[in-house]
């Protein structure tokens, strides 16, 4: 839908067969084309990859909305991951390993594991090290996210970065499909700041 501005001799939006916008600051009308949809084998590579990342995403990223440092203005947690992995949609390519569902300068954890643990009810155990850098606070939080696609669960888990281990509280039928991303959380002042998020490989 168009919007018309007598007052400024402007109109912005679609308006008949007419388009109204800016280019280069300059209130301009053109005719309105449809736009060509060739579905071109890249293009739907392309597309694939961006289904791909959303569908993945979307499982936990409500989840994480306040466990995040991710600069969210105007957007949501989701598209700001998939916008932070768009190499991987140019590419038309989504590498769960490689994805990052966090990013920033704090110093990653020295080491991170989990173990899955079918004793337990399938729950996850991980361990880390905390990284000792300056710009880390005694109150800095390492967050994981677990994700099973094939049963479409996840568990995020907060812990203190000074507790150096943490036990999940979903259970997960297998192994098999798990992802697992873990990043130290802090803040400086009223800001969050966070580290790159870094893939697991479970026990």
């Amino acid at each position: 839908m168009g919007e018309l501005n007598l007052l400024k001799g402007a109109y912005t939006g679609k308006v008949g067969k007419t388009v109204g916008g800016k280019w280069k600051n300059l209130s301009t009308i053109r005719t309105f084309t449809k736009p060509a949809n060739p579905r071109t084998e890249a293009q739907t590579t392309v597309r694939t990859a961006f289904k791909d990342i959303n569908a993945f995403v979307a499982r936990f990223s409500d989840a994480i909305k306040y466990l995040s440092a991710w600069n969210t203005a105007g957007m949501s947690v989701r598209n700001a991951i998939v916008k932070a992995n768009k190499v991987m949609i140019d590419t038309g390519t989504f590498n769960k390993e490689t994805l990052q569902i966090s990013k920033g300068g704090l110093a990653k954890p020295a080491s991170l594991a989990g173990t899955w643990d079918s004793s337990a009810g399938g729950t996850i155990a991980f361990s880390w090290l905390k990284p000792i850098a300056s710009n880390i606070s005694a109150d800095a939080k390492m967050i994981i996210v677990a994700v099973d696609t094939a049963n479409d669960l996840f568990d995020v888990v907060e812990a203190k970065a000074s507790a150096e281990s943490a036990t999940g509280a979903v259970s997960f039928p297998s192994s098999a499909e798990l992802s697992v991303y873990g990043y130290i959380l802090d803040k400086h002042g009223s800001v969050k700041v966070a580290s790159n998020s870094v893939y697991v490989t479970l026990a």
